[in-house]
């Protein structure tokens, strides 16, 4: 064989890896934007109401992501001294709502288990952050 043929091949070899590397790029980019398009991860309707001080009764909405706390640019702030400046975060991800506690002084618990991990909850879970009582509940609220 001679040295031109054998660089030709060569040459011919990479183009054809480089091809190939490129189509799987584009294939898994494709199935990536397939599923992410499929994957809505909205939450479903919810809220939460307050049992307890500072007004039980109140309720609020519920988005994506929902952080408690006593400080001013919280989702749901909660004006009551056992409650942590930012003390929770409540998210809906993977098709769950998660919830964890940000480091809050007098902790965070779900139907009297105490949060030191990011912790599954549902619709009728109850949920005390210090002193602060809530309860998780489906639909829209009243």
């Amino acid at each position: 064989m001679s040295p031109e043929f054998v660089l030709l091949a060569l040459r011919l070899a990479m183009a054809l890896a480089l091809y190939a590397f490129l189509a799987a790029t584009l294939a898994f980019l494709w199935r990536d934007l397939r599923s992410a398009a499929l994957d809505t991860n909205v939450a479903p309707q919810g809220y939460l109401e307050l049992l307890s001080l500072p007004g039980p009764g109140q309720v609020f909405p519920l988005n994506n992501l929902n952080l408690f706390g006593r400080a001013d640019d919280n989702t749901i702030i909660l004006d009551e001294e056992t409650v942590s400046s930012r003390h929770a975060r409540l998210s809906y991800r993977g098709g769950q709502w998660l919830l964890e506690d940000l480091g809050s002084k007098n902790g965070t618990t779900v139907n009297e288990l105490t949060v030191e991990d990011p912790m599954v909850v549902t619709f009728g879970d109850e949920i005390r952050l210090g002193n602060v009582r809530v309860i998780l509940k489906g639909g829209q609220p009243p």
